[in-house]
Formats: structure tokens, C-alpha cells, sequence
């Protein structure tokens, strides 16, 4: 088989292959450590604004989950915050888009005031919940004390218990 043959069918095979291969997502701008100034701690939980596009779904990026941090449940927006002022309130000038949307790094902050929260149930309307341009926000369990830390806290707690019974004795 001539050289010529052979570039052709290999260049045939490689754009085949690349026509049905996935493609891939670009990643968000900044994929390093999340800095805790962004996060929110609300509800007993830790809350990011994500970006200003729908979670999944969307025309205008795409919401990628990451550091332990998933989408939100009704119970958990209802725990967490009372009103979109309060959500609004409670991140201002707080925005982890470029940690987790891989077209945008900003927020849009009045789009909240708005009531375009992507599937929240301070949202006013269906059509607010559901628009793709709706602002995501991403949750994830708080951190949970380790067990040498409570275990520390009960012991300062018996000796505390332990000195006021030895103080009520003695007088």
C-alpha cells in the first residue's frame, strides 16, 4: 500500500474518532484551593455562589461540582435562608464562580434580588426557578467537629461539673 494511501486512511480514522468522541468541558478558570472567604455558613451548612447560569442545563456554561459541594434541596434552602434579601444579604460580594462555572467567573447580584434562583423555592415563580439564566448555588454538609475536639469539650465540661458540686460543698 503506497505511503500516500496510508496518510489518508490514518487522517480519515483521526477525524472519525474526533467527530464522535465526547468533548471535552472546559474546566473553570480558577480549579485551585477555594478560599473560606467565599463560603457562606448558613443553616448548619456551607453554601457558594456558583455562577450566573442554571446548574445543568444551561446556555451559558456549565456548573461543575467540586470540593464536596453538590446542589441544593428545598428542606436545605428552607433551613438556610428565610428570604432571597437574606441570600442576598448573606453573599455579597461573595462570588466562587471562577471555581465552579467554567464560562463565567462573576455574579450577577440582581438577578437574585429578582428572584432568579435556580431551583430554589425562594424563587417566586416556576419560570424563576427554572430560567438558565437563574443564579446557582451550591451546598455542602458543614464541617463536622473531629472527635478528639469533642471529646476535649466533655472533658472541660465534667471538670467545669466537677468544680461547682467540690465549690456548693464546701460552703
Amino acid at each position: 500500500m503506497k505511503s500516500s494511501n496510508i496518510r489518508f486512511i490514518a487522517a480519515a480514522v483521526a477525524f472519525a474518532a474526533a467527530a464522535i468522541a465526547p468533548q471535552a468541558q472546559a474546566l473553570p478558570s480558577n480549579s485551585g484551593p477555594l478560599p473560606a472567604s467565599l463560603i457562606v455558613n448558613a443553616g448548619g451548612m456551607e453554601w457558594v455562589y456558583a455562577g450566573p447560569c442554571a446548574g445543568a442545563g444551561s446556555s451559558c456554561g456549565t456548573v461543575t461540582l467540586s470540593n464536596g459541594f453538590n446542589f441544593a434541596t428545598d428542606a436545605q434552602w428552607t433551613v438556610s435562608f428565610a428570604s432571597l434579601s437574606a441570600l442576598n444579604t448573606a453573599f455579597t460580594g461573595k462570588c466562587a464562580a471562577a471555581y465552579f462555572n467554567n464560562s463565567h467567573n462573576h455574579c450577577d447580584f440582581g438577578d437574585i434580588t429578582s428572584g432568579y434562583v435556580w431551583q430554589s423555592p425562594l424563587a417566586p415563580t416556576a419560570s424563576h426557578r427554572n430560567a438558565s439564566t437563574s443564579e446557582t448555588f451550591l451546598v455542602r454538609a458543614g464541617q463536622v467537629p473531629e472527635p478528639a475536639s469533642l471529646g476535649l469539650l466533655g472533658l472541660g465540661l465534667v471538670g467545669l461539673i466537677a468544680a461547682r458540686r467540690r465549690k456548693s460543698r464546701a460552703a
